[in-house]
């Protein structure tokens, strides 16, 4: 069994590389995205959530018990929603998957065209009340403190990526530049949803690994991309990309 796994979304799935078109029925992960690159089994799939990455991680590292772990976060404005029936349609489940294992759905801002019908209610709500940079912070925030502690109390090694220096910001700015302004006041957000600034503090920050650019010293796969000008038609990095940030990976880590 091998003790070295990888979570994350489509971008750490390999999507739209050579062996994982775009258009096909996804199964199972690149041969050719970092994670096999770097020797790990990838237990990534397209769509998820960090409220799906966190689950996985935890029930797979659980019964696993392997020695390190990366995991990749996804989008801060995905949110995973426990449901009766499946509301998307494009999904990681088979067609042999047992209805009653059909548990989540994640929906998006811009997934309007992946929602049947009955699901359209429920994403125009989402994106009246739910979608707004400060929740999507807090609800990061609050999966990597809890897969943080999870890994911890197993004993497992880990590192954490973010897919872009955006996933710290909230309005184009930095959210440790704002922890001050979230407490102050009784209008501040963190007097309404919780404590950001506290779920910041408690982050082991040193186990991320950001990569650098001259836009940021906080980049991701994504920024990486955007500067190899390596980006596949539908947003993914390219095989020129997972080469080089495997290789920067490996450098890092190992």
């Amino acid at each position: 069994m091998n003790q070295f796994i990888v979570f994350g979304d489509s971008i750490t799935f390999g999507d739209e590389l050579e062996d994982v078109p775009y258009e096909k029925v996804k199964n199972d992960p690149s041969n050719h995205a970092w994670p096999a690159l770097l020797g790990a089994t990838n237990y990534s799939y397209p769509g998820l959530s960090n409220f799906g990455i966190r689950r996985l991680c935890i029930n797979f590292s659980t019964y696993r018990r392997p020695n390190f772990v990366i995991v990749a976060w996804s989008y801060n404005d995905r949110m995973e929603f426990l449901q009766a029936e499946n509301i998307t349609e494009h999904s990681p489940y088979t067609k042999d998957t047992k209805e009653y294992e059909k548990l989540f759905a994640t929906i998006g801002p811009n997934w309007k065209q992946k929602v049947k019908k009955d699901g359209k209610q429920l994403l125009d709500l989402y994106n009246k009340y739910l979608n707004y940079d400060y929740a999507g912070i807090y609800n990061t925030l609050n999966n990597i403190y809890f897969t943080q502690l999870h890994l911890e109390s197993l004993q497992i090694n880990y590192n954490m990526i973010f897919p872009l220096y955006k996933s710290l910001c909230v309005d184009d700015e930095y959210i440790f530049d704002l922890l001050d302004s979230l407490t102050n006041g009784p209008s501040g957000v963190d007097v309404v949803i919780g404590n950001i600034k506290q779920l910041y503090e408690l982050i082991d920050w040193p186990k991320f690994i950001f990569m650098q650019n001259e836009t940021s010293e906080y980049c991701g796969i994504m920024d990486f991309a955007k500067d190899l000008n390596a980006m596949s038609p539908h947003k993914h990095p390219t095989q020129e990309c997972h080469n080089k940030y495997a290789d920067e990976l490996r450098r890092r880590i190992f």
